[in-house]
Formats: structure tokens, C-alpha cells, sequence
């Protein structure tokens, strides 16, 4: 997916040596993490939008609705998350290291969420039939 691979750069570019070329890192940093915010608003809007995932969940398994919304309002927080990692950018690297860290931390355990409720809602058998 799109998230996916701009999790892969974001960790890449923050795990690049920044000796001797801080300005370069600087540079491949605010890219991935503008990539790592476009490919994330996209995700919100497939989950979030009035025919995105979420509304399809409700409808077919509305035992799930809760935790749809749990992961609703998780986008907030990695939104937040995102913005403070953009502000780091003008610190310290480990700063800024330590910022994108907490995005894609949240992210990793927002994605495994994800998967759990996908998980639950189209393979889990609730019809108890023997």
C-alpha cells in the first residue's frame, strides 16, 4: 500500500547518517514525511469516508462499530503526531529521529488494528453453526 511504503522511506530516511550532510538529511526527511502525510490523509478518507471503509464495516458487522471508531479517533492523534514530527525538522536529529519514531509507532500499531478488525469483520464465523 501507499502507507506502507512511505513508513518504509520515513524510516529510511530518518535512519540515514546525518554527519557532514545535516542539510541533505533535513531535506529526505520533510520529504518522506510529506509523502508519509499524503499517503496517510488518503487512508483516512478510504476509512472515513461516507462510502469508505468504516461505513462498509458498520453495515456488515455492526458489532464493530466501536472499534471503528476507536481507529477514527486514532487518526487525530497520528495527525498531531505528524505535525510535531514536522516541526522537529529544524532540531536536533535525534529529535527529529525520536518525533518520526512516535509517527510510525503509532502508525505500526494503528495498521495491526486495522488488520484485527478487518480480521474480526470478514473471517471470524459468529453463525455458530456446527
Amino acid at each position: 500500500s501507499d502507507l506502507r511504503a512511505a513508513l518504509i522511506a520515513a524510516e529510511a530516511a530518518i535512519a540515514a547518517p546525518t554527519p557532514g550532510r545535516s542539510a541533505d538529511w533535513t531535506t529526505r526527511v520533510h520529504t518522506a514525511l510529506l509523502g508519509l502525510r499524503t499517503a496517510f490523509s488518503e487512508h483516512v478518507v478510504t476509512a472515513e469516508g461516507p462510502d469508505g471503509l468504516f461505513a462498509q464495516l458498520e453495515v456488515r458487522a455492526p458489532r464493530l462499530a466501536r472499534a471503528c471508531q476507536r481507529l477514527g479517533d486514532e487518526h487525530a492523534t497520528i495527525a498531531e503526531a505528524l505535525t510535531e514530527a514536522e516541526r522537529a525538522l529544524g532540531g536536533l536529529p535525534d529529535e527529529v529521529r525520536e518525533a518520526v519514531l512516535s509517527v510510525l509507532a503509532l502508525l505500526a500499531r494503528h495498521r495491526q488494528r486495522g488488520a484485527d478488525l478487518m480480521y474480526e469483520a470478514y473471517a471470524v464465523d459468529i453463525g455458530g453453526e456446527d
